[in-house]
């Protein structure tokens, strides 16, 4: 890589946002399978890791730099991209389909899925993975991020389909809309979650489908 040159580049604004990464030999990368754009020649490519029953298994490919180079990741949606520190010390939750990508020394773990299950019910998918481990961590989300801090035993509600991230010790419950609205067209309310503090919870500002169709 060369001097004075950023080891990761979050490129153009908006819904287009593109993850560049300069590499350097020996670095590895576990990347949302199918997110890949373009690199160079100096990647080994690993796909469907996760055999340990830890990771999320088939979803993610690992590449490893076999030399000085370049990765471009980009969400599968239109979306914006989120790049989170971790120092090894706080662990996170995050909502299904919301993982991007990570350095080496992150892991994404499901060992709590029948909890995390819990929180938006059974269909296929509907998940929460719990993150652990130092190093960098990507997100992609739609519009921008909204955090929301509490305190001990205050309690905030959270659509399931704005919520991002949020501390993995945090006490959580599901909501399910009255049945009256469940039925309705017009409701616009899914599933919900009510958090209990302390901790801090991500949302992101705008849904999956109002930014497929421009609303």
């Amino acid at each position: 890589m060369k001097d004075n040159v950023e080891k990761f580049e979050l490129l153009y604004q908006g819904y287009n946002e593109l993850l560049k990464i300069n590499a350097t030999k020996g670095d590895i990368f576990k990347v949302e399978s199918g997110s890949m754009m373009g690199m160079t020649p100096t990647f080994e490519r690993k796909s469907n890791i996760g055999n340990t029953g830890t990771m999320l298994s088939g979803v993610m490919s690992e590449y490893k730099a076999t030399g000085d180079g370049e990765l471009l990741i980009t969400p599968k949606d239109m979306g914006n991209i989120m790049k989170i520190e971790m120092d090894g010390g706080r662990q996170y939750r995050i909502s299904n389909g919301r993982f991007l990508a990570c350095t080496e020394g992150i892991n994404i773990e499901t060992k709590s899925k029948t909890k995390s299950k819990g929180i938006f019910g059974s269909g296929e998918g509907l998940f929460a993975a719990r993150v652990v481990g130092e190093g960098t961590l990507f997100l992609n989300l739609y519009g921008v991020l909204h955090k929301i801090s509490l305190d001990l035993d205050e309690e905030y509600i959270v659509d399931s389909d704005h919520l991002v991230i949020w501390d993995n010790d945090m006490e959580f419950t599901r909501k399910m809309p009255k049945k009256e609205l469940s039925n309705s067209l017009f409701s616009g309310e899914y599933t919900s979650v009510k958090f209990t503090g302390p901790g801090e919870i991500w949302m992101q500002t705008r849904k999956a489908l109002a930014v497929s169709t421009g609303v």
